[in-house]
């Protein structure tokens, strides 16, 4: 027998697909004055790996705080962790570009890789949330009754 789902998670997984977009879109938009902030040498530039960098260390911690509070006390939080996680992998990917470790892995590149993996992620979480809001509804026990009453009258 097939997993069902109920109307309510069906809307709750619609509504975490939307979020993810607007969450996403915002982020790009961000991006693009990161990009020219990056592109802009001298200040501008040090100033922008700097606060990559602070924010990337507040993302890794808020990212742990959230996971264990979330495991221990308020299972909600745990779903926040990814957020903060997301925040860490974008500083990583743009701070990489400043330590120049990768050879042609420049601040042009690290923005791109960015906008790439937040595809990426989107597109993933579209797959599986599609996957699972095509599992059958489940019936509420009106429904059943109605459909009880339906079998009863042929």
């Amino acid at each position: 027998m097939a997993k069902t789902i109920t109307k309510e998670r069906q809307e709750q997984l619609a509504n975490r697909l939307v979020l993810n977009f607007g969450i996403l879109l915002g982020v790009a938009l961000i991006m693009l004055y990161v990009n020219n902030a990056l592109r802009s040498y001298g200040v501008y530039q040090a100033t922008t790996y700097t606060i990559s960098l602070i924010l990337g260390i507040v993302g890794i911690v808020g990212a742990v705080v959230f996971f264990v509070l979330g495991k221990k006390k308020c299972p909600k939080l745990k779903n926040y962790s990814a957020v903060f996680l997301g925040l860490f992998v974008i500083c990583a990917l743009i701070y990489l570009a400043k330590l120049a470790i990768i050879p042609g892995y420049d601040h042009i590149m690290a923005v791109i890789t960015v906008y790439v993996a937040m595809v990426v992620y989107f597109i993933v979480l579209a797959i599986v949330t599609g996957i699972m809001m095509k599992r059958p509804l489940e019936k509420t026990a009106k429904e059943e009754k109605k459909h009880a009453k339906k079998k009863k009258r042929k």
